[in-house]
């Protein structure tokens, strides 16, 4: 995965804001995905030790497709791996519960989290994605700079159904405000705010609002820490593997390539699994 250091060795370099905040990414926002190991739980897919490893087994796999295809297609693996981010994230701050509002919502929401950023600070961002790529950024430079087409008419519509269901206005202020914070703060320091703050923030209240009732507190921080240290250990193991002499560009690499590796099987256990266990006990 050592990319050639050509270009980004010339343009890319992680100020002291931006390490501060991927440590954040990495010791508080990178670790809720380690309460997976307790959904799956709920769901029922690791109460034997049998299922815990066929559960681990299947996810780490999704995680291994997911590094082998960056590899393989850089550029595109980022576009995609931008636009499933902005799902999930929008899945998450969605406080509809069905129809155009909760489309709506999840198109805004995740879509300023993610787009909205890269649009704020194109210039800065544009690097970032050449350290990832190896200098393939046309697709996700190409989707940024649409985002305006895309968000224009949803932030219209989410005006209107805000102003019929009064539920949403909450939302429809947060994410003005967050709009107004990401265009002033840097790319990678907006994205950890949001990252660490919101999005796990919310994540990890709904998911022990329900996963606590069928296991102990004990039990489920326990087995997020494992989760946790064993990610921690991998991409320590992934950091001394690269050593492209470029400590950012392999910071910025082992930190994104390694969400994005997680990010799918996560999605797939929280926004398909789980979220449809939580539709099917509401009804």
């Amino acid at each position: 995965m050592t990319m050639d250091m050509g270009m980004t060795d010339r343009l890319f370099m992680l100020d002291h804001a931006s390490l501060v905040a991927l440590a954040f990414v990495v010791v508080i926002g990178l670790p809720h995905g380690a309460f997976d190991g307790a959904i799956a739980r709920h769901l029922g897919y690791s109460r034997t030790l049998g299922g815990l490893i066929k559960f681990i087994t299947v996810y780490l796999g999704f995680a291994g497709a997911v590094v082998a295809f960056w590899v393989w297609q850089p550029g595109l693996a980022l576009a995609l791996f931008l636009l499933i981010s902005a799902v999930h994230f929008g899945h998450g701050d969605a406080t509809a519960t069905n129809g155009i509002a909760r489309a709506v919502q999840i198109a805004a929401h995740g879509g300023v989290a993610v787009f909205g950023i890269s649009l704020f600070h194109l210039q800065q961002v544009t690097p970032i994605y050449a350290a990832l790529t190896n200098g393939d950024i046309m697709l996700a430079v190409m989707m940024t700079e649409m985002f305006p087409i895309f968000i224009m008419p949803v932030a219209a519509l989410y005006l209107i159904v805000a102003i019929r269901d009064a539920g949403l206005r909450p939302r429809l202020v947060e994410l003005a405000l967050l709009c107004l914070l990401l265009s002033v703060v840097p790319p990678l320091v907006g994205f950890a705010i949001y990252f660490c703050v919101i999005h796990t923030g919310r994540h990890m209240r709904h998911i022990w609002d329900h996963v606590s009732s069928h296991a102990t507190p004990r039990h489920m921080l326990s087995q997020a820490m494992l989760f946790t240290l064993a990610s921690w250990g991998g991409g320590a193991m992934m950091l001394w593997w690269l050593d492209s002499g470029n400590i950012s560009q392999d910071l910025l690499q082992v930190i994104f390539i390694g969400l994005a590796a997680l990010t799918v099987p996560h999605m797939i256990l929280v926004d398909g699994l789980f979220r449809r266990r939580d539709v099917k006990d509401a009804m």
